[in-house]
């Protein structure tokens, strides 16, 4: 996998950029700290580098001839896609885990108060009362969950994510070769991503990976 950049525009941006890559299992570099672990407030767009060896980097401001010249992916460019800055990402887990809430407690019938609250699933609490985020936020997250409950659309589901396996080199033509697993064997499907056996894991998809092929990371659509 190579470096990834996470240009964010606003503080929420960050805060959610920085919960995804938490769950990626990145760390801070030159220490132990998780992601979420370290903000830091901004006024202008910075860029978050998701390093290859699982670290995080910041950079003041958005060095765009750094990027063009090593060839970095912009995972996510907080200036251009407004909707990150409208809804919050969240795991499939947490939506159903919210659902489940709003089911028991007849929120559709009733208005939200203490005790409501008080019943949050532990994982969707944890969301919303983050003791690593400022009061700012965590106030944002709770009206975030009452604008929910009145049926507006507020969060966005994370999409799952699979790896493949590529040949390290392109041809000519910049084209990959990616990896098919057949029920008995393994072939080379020339060209063809769509046809690119997805698998689950990033172990499983190492396992068929030689030296001269890599693991990618990939949006299962």
């Amino acid at each position: 996998m190579t470096d990834k950049a996470y240009i964010v525009a606003n503080e929420q941006q960050e805060c959610e950029v920085l919960e995804k890559l938490e769950r990626e299992g990145y760390l801070w570099r030159g220490t132990d700290m998780r992601p979420t672990e370290k903000h830091r407030l901004i006024d202008e767009p910075i860029t978050i580098f998701a390093r290859d060896d699982k670290r995080l980097v910041f950079d003041s401001g958005v060095n765009e001839a750094y990027l063009a010249d090593y060839e970095i992916e912009i995972d996510f460019d907080g200036r251009k896609e407004e909707q990150m800055s409208e809804k919050y990402v969240v795991s499939q887990e947490f939506m159903n885990e919210l659902e489940e809430w709003k089911k028991r407690g007849n929120t559709e019938l009733y208005f939200v108060g203490s005790y409501g609250l008080s019943m949050l699933p532990d994982y969707v609490k944890r969301w919303w009362n983050y003791p690593e985020i400022n009061n700012f936020e965590c106030n944002n997250r709770l009206i975030a969950i009452i604008r929910w409950v009145n049926g507006e659309d507020v969060f966005e589901v994370e999409k799952p994510k699979k790896w493949v396996v590529r040949s390290k080199e392109c041809d000519e033509g910049g084209n990959y070769q990616y990896i098919k697993v057949g029920n008995f064997n393994m072939s080379f499907n020339k060209y063809e991503f769509k046809n690119a056996t997805k698998f689950d894991t990033k172990e499983e998809a190492e396992s068929w990976a030689n030296a001269h092929q890599e693991v990618v990371e990939v949006v299962d659509v």
